[in-house]
């Protein structure tokens, strides 16, 4: 027998420290909201470049990394198939560290423009390689709650510049937060392991099986089972392609799943809400400072994000995200109509002026619910290993493409439709998300992935996990 606790000891360390180079990522997205103040202040002791930045500087700096994450998913897919996780995962951490130190010395705008870039294109890629590395280290019952780590370093990487960008210089600011990526890849390129999946499908099945007895703390006979299992699964696939993606009915059908939930995630708003969340407060007016109200929400993020990996697989993946559209629907048609109410009518806001905090408070947690990382944790689940090379950036693609729409034409959407219409928007799209996730998203809680690809086809024959224990 093997000590639980000693398998859970080093798979967790390895899993947080690969959630370190999540929270770089994020790090990226709310990077902008104590940042632009001082971009557009005239005050040259906080603003490096010497002048205030225009509307349209302003829209790039934040739209940049979308444009980058778009990129970064493809050569990451590429590296990861052709050389392997760990090194996939080696070569994220290059460009954030690059971005991060490069703005923290720049005094030009185009400086900025390059390292919003480069760190979309490591967050980008992140977003795709990820979620795949823990899914394939994690065993079976295990992965929804490995998987699930993740938003909580997605959630701190949020909160991390609410937190001290307002009371940093964009120099101080920007030198702590590469402290992050480069604590990752070094103690990841020391310690962290190769996946055992990626192992077998190389044909490298000796280190697979170090690499399985590491990660479960077992010796050969201890992980025999498993290895096979490995073997078995990998050996029923062929190189996979796009078409057989399409051709597939299961796999056509996981696509268009993971497509709308990763599209509306964008669409929900909560990019274009963490960029500008100072701004957001600013134009509320409420008797809170903006950057105080944005510290608290900030910690929501955080706060946020715990709950998620302890219900995943109690509740299930698809009960978190019907109840995570619904929530965010509640807050943003709030939100809407405080606008509303400010923008269009005589009513007084300022009886209620905590309304805009309380609303994106409720918000950001109905979002860290369910829509903000089950959407990763079924793309990681929904594919087998001959084709997740391939889904994998065209899930993150699609999602980072809905991401710089919105930030890019937030500004334009709230000139057009008056900030009330652009929360009514987004929590119109979160009604859809819902609604289709009633209907359409299956549940994957306890099943392996040999038993996902059957559910997918519509085979009844093979039981989750949950229920063989049930019997």
């Amino acid at each position: 027998m093997y000590s639980k606790k000693r398998f859970y000891s080093f798979t967790l360390l390895i899993v947080f420290t690969v959630d370190l180079l999540a929270t770089s990522g994020d790090v990226t997205l709310s990077w902008t909201s104590p940042v632009f103040p001082k971009l557009h202040s005239n005050d040259t002791s906080k603003n490096p470049l010497g002048r205030p930045i225009t509307d349209d500087e302003d829209a790039w700096i934040g739209s940049l990394v979308t444009i980058g994450a778009m990129m970064g998913p493809l050569p990451a897919g590429f590296i990861a198939e052709k050389f392997g996780r760990k090194i996939g995962l080696l070569s994220l951490a290059i460009p954030h560290i690059v971005s991060l130190f490069s703005m923290a010395f720049a005094q030009s705008i185009y400086i900025f423009y390059l390292g919003r870039f480069l760190g979309g294109l490591s967050t980008g890629a992140g977003y795709t390689l990820l979620p795949m590395y823990i899914a394939e280290i994690s065993d079976d019952s295990d992965r929804g709650k490995f998987s699930q780590t993740l938003n909580i370093f997605w959630a701190f990487g949020n909160f991390i510049p609410y937190a001290i960008g307002p009371y940093l210089s964009i120099q101080w600011f920007n030198i702590v937060l590469a402290i992050v990526p480069t604590t990752f890849f070094i103690v990841f390129l020391l310690l962290g392991p190769e996946t055992p999946y990626y192992l077998v499908s190389v044909n490298k099945l000796k280190k697979a099986e170090k690499s399985l007895m590491s990660l479960r703390s077992l010796d050969e006979e201890g992980v025999k089972h498993e290895l096979e299992h490995i073997k078995e699964n990998l050996g029923k696939e062929e190189t996979g392609h796009f078409k057989d993606i399409i051709l597939n009915k299961g796999l056509r059908k996981a696509l268009i799943i993971c497509l709308v939930l990763v599209i509306s995630q964008e669409l929900s708003g909560f990019c274009a809400i963490t960029f500008y969340l100072q701004t957001i407060f600013e134009a509320a007016g409420t008797e809170i400072a903006s950057d105080v109200s944005a510290l608290i929400v900030g910690f929501s993020i955080f706060l946020s994000s715990f709950f998620t990996p302890f219900l995943i697989d109690r509740l299930g993946r698809k009960v978190l995200t019907v109840t995570s559209c619904f929530g965010m629907v509640i807050a943003l048609s709030t939100l809407g109509t405080f606008f509303y109410m400010q923008d269009f009518t005589d009513i007084q806001t300022d009886p209620v002026f905590w309304v805009p905090i309380f609303s994106l408070i409720l918000y950001i947690f109905a979002f860290h619910f369910g829509i903000c990382s089950i959407p990763w944790t079924l793309s990681s689940e929904l594919f087998p290993s001959n084709v997740k090379g391939i889904a994998a950036p065209t899930i993150t693609i699609a999602c980072w493409l809905s991401s710089f729409l919105v930030t890019k034409f937030f500004n334009n959407m709230n000139s057009a439709m008056g900030k009330s219409g652009s929360f009514w928007f987004f929590a119109g799209c979160c009604l859809f998300t819902g609604v289709f996730s009633i209907f359409f998203v299956p549940e994957t809680k306890g099943k392996s992935f040999n038993e996902i690809q059957d559910m997918l086809n519509g085979s009844d024959k093979i039981k989750s996990v949950s229920e063989k224990e049930a019997y």
